[in-house]
């Protein structure tokens, strides 16, 4: 999946790769390539926070669990002029 922020004013919600045709742990990978960003997870039963800053050539895994137990956004910056383009992969059963 790819997909494209042309500024910090483009933005990701809170949400979970969690559909079920990923099967019940998916394995996630993005690639970020542009302009830093700066990606929040939220543990779904304490709702704490972390960021992770992801700068151009980042490559993030999030683990099998990660999205049961937790949600992530890419919230905006409305500072940032630049874009940024996230390649994700994840694997789809059929």
């Amino acid at each position: 999946m790819v997909n494209f922020y042309r500024n910090g004013e483009d933005k990701m919600g809170w949400h979970s790769d969690d559909e079920p045709e990923l099967g019940p742990n998916p394995v996630v990978a993005s690639l970020s390539l542009g302009i830093s960003r700066t990606m929040h997870f939220k543990d779904k039963k304490t709702n704490q926070t972390a960021a992770v800053e992801l700068s151009n050539g980042a490559l993030l895994i999030m683990k099998a669990g990660m999205q049961r137990a937790f949600k992530h956004q890419i919230p905006s910056r409305k500072k940032v002029r630049e874009g940024r383009i996230s390649l994700t992969f994840r694997y789809i059963h059929r």
